[in-house]
C-alpha cells in the first residue's frame, strides 16, 4: 500500500468499440472495510478483442499485510478477486542526523520524533551501540607520523608510526539508550522518543567523530564534535 497493482483479462463481445474505465469491486465487510469499491483500468477494447489490462486501486496506507478477498463485477459476471498486501515496514525519524557536542565520557540527551509509516508495528530496542570514526582519520594519521618521522629514519619507521597513530584514534562505541513510554510503535503513530547518549572516554578534544546505527526499519546518524578530553557536565544535543 498505498497503490496495488495487478493484471486482469477483458473481452468485448459486443459489436462496438468500448472503454473501460473502472470496474466495480464487490466484497464481504471485512474487504469493504477497505475502502476498495472499484478497480480503475483506462483501457479501449475493439469489437470481438481480448486484452489483459494493468487494473489499480488506492488502499489505506497503514492496511495490515495479509490476503483478502472478493468479486469483480461487470456487465453481469462477477469473477474473483484475490488481494496480497504485503509487509511494508517505514519509520521516519525527524530529525534523522543528529549533531552532538561534548567532552569525551560525556552523557548526552537528545530528543527525536518518530513516525510508523509502515503497515506493521515496530519495536523500539532498550540499548543501541554506535562505532565512532573520526573524521579524515587516515589522513590526519599520515600527515601526524610524516611530522615524527626523521629524514634519515627507513621507510618502516614511518609505516609504523601511521599504525600507531590509526590504532590511536580507535575508541569504544558510544552507548545510545532509548527512552520511551513503551516498546511498541503501531502503524500511523507518532511518537517523541529520548535518546541517551554516552560518549567513549578514548575520544580527543578539537575532533569530529561520524557513525550511524539502525533505528527500527530506519536509521540514525551521529556527528560528534569532541569538546573537551576529560569529562565534563551538561552536555545537549544541537
Amino acid at each position: 500500500p498505498p497503490l496495488c497493482v495487478g493484471d486482469i483479462d477483458l473481452i468485448n463481445e459486443s459489436d462496438e468499440k468500448v472503454r473501460v474505465r473502472t470496474i466495480a469491486v464487490v466484497g464481504d465487510s471485512s474487504f469493504a472495510s477497505l475502502g476498495v469499491q472499484e478497480l480503475r483500468v483506462a483501457t479501449p477494447l475493439k469489437p470481438g478483442h481480448r486484452t489483459r489490462a494493468r487494473a489499480y486501486f488506492r488502499l489505506d496506507p497503514f492496511t495490515p499485510p495479509g490476503t483478502y478477498r472478493a468479486d469483480v463485477s461487470s456487465g453481469g459476471q462477477q469473477e474473483p478477486l484475490v488481494l496480497h498486501v504485503w509487509e511494508r515496514r517505514m519509520v521516519r525519524v525527524d530529525p534523522g542526523d543528529l549533531r552532538l557536542r561534548g567532552g569525551a565520557g560525556e552523557a548526552l540527551t537528545a530528543l527525536v520524533v518518530v513516525k510508523n509509516e509502515g503497515n506493521v508495528t515496530e519495536y523500539l530496542r532498550d540499548v543501541a551501540l554506535v562505532f565512532l570514526e573520526e573524521h579524515d582519520w587516515v589522513g590526519r594519521s599520515a600527515v601526524f607520523a610524516l611530522r615524527e618521522t626523521k629524514a634519515a629514519e627507513s621507510h618502516q619507521a614511518y609505516l609504523d608510526r601511521v599504525l600507531a597513530e590509526l590504532q590511536g584514534t580507535l575508541a569504544r562505541p558510544a552507548r545510545v539508550t532509548v527512552r520511551s513510554k513503551a516498546t511498541e510503535l503501531q502503524p500511523g503513530e507518532t511518537r517523541e522518543v529520548e535518546l541517551g547518549v554516552t560518549l567513549p572516554a578514548e575520544l580527543r578534544k578539537g575532533r569530529t567523530y561520524f557513525g550511524s546505527t539502525r533505528f527500527m526499519s530506519s536509521k540514525l546518524i551521529f556527528k560528534v564534535e569532541c569538546t573537551a578530553s576529560e569529562h565534563s557536565a551538561g552536555g545537549r544535543a544541537q
